[in-house]
């Protein structure tokens, strides 16, 4: 009965740090429950993200930061007036090999959009860092926000972004 009891103990030792180390990665049931800041801020932080330079225009929280917040491994950002967000994973080929056969959090979520949601339209996206970016999007049942989830790949980057109604 002891050895039964401590295999169970050394199960759980040995299973625990892969289980909390999946909690801290974003996935799609995550995104689809994002209606406001609120909720947005609460998974970014749940999720292992610091926050970055943020300003009254736009929210910033990465993880990985540098001491000056310029530089992380992972970014999302969020912008209070319209209610966009968007999650940026950097070096997605470096992360597929880092995941050793199983897909990065990128490829996970944009799968499931893929086999969950129903394609809308190729979208263009503008920023000052990117330029003009189009962006294959789709209308996810269930979820909060209101608009349409979008994907794409930026300069090795794989980019998951709400596109408002």
């Amino acid at each position: 009965m002891k050895i039964t009891k401590m295999k169970k103990i050394l199960a759980l030792l040995i299973l625990l740090p892969s289980f909390l180390m999946a909690q801290e990665k974003l996935t799609y049931s995550d995104i689809i429950k994002i209606k406001n800041q609120d909720l947005f801020l609460k998974t970014v932080i749940e999720k292992g993200y610091s926050e970055g330079n943020s300003t009254s225009e736009k929210l910033y929280y990465g993880k990985g930061l540098s001491k000056d917040k310029m530089e992380a491994t992972d970014w999302a950002e969020f912008t209070p007036l319209t209610g966009e967000f968007y999650f940026e994973q950097s070096n997605i080929e470096y992360a597929r090999k880092r995941a050793k056969g199983k897909p990065c959090y990128y490829d996970q979520i944009v799968s499931e959009i893929k086999s969950t949601c129903e394609y809308n339209k190729i979208m263009k996206h503008s920023s000052s860092k990117n330029g003009s970016v189009n962006f294959t999007t789709y209308k996810c049942p269930g979820a909060k926000y209101k608009g349409y989830l979008g994907f794409a790949q930026i300069d090795g980057n794989g980019v998951v972004q709400l596109f408002p109604k």
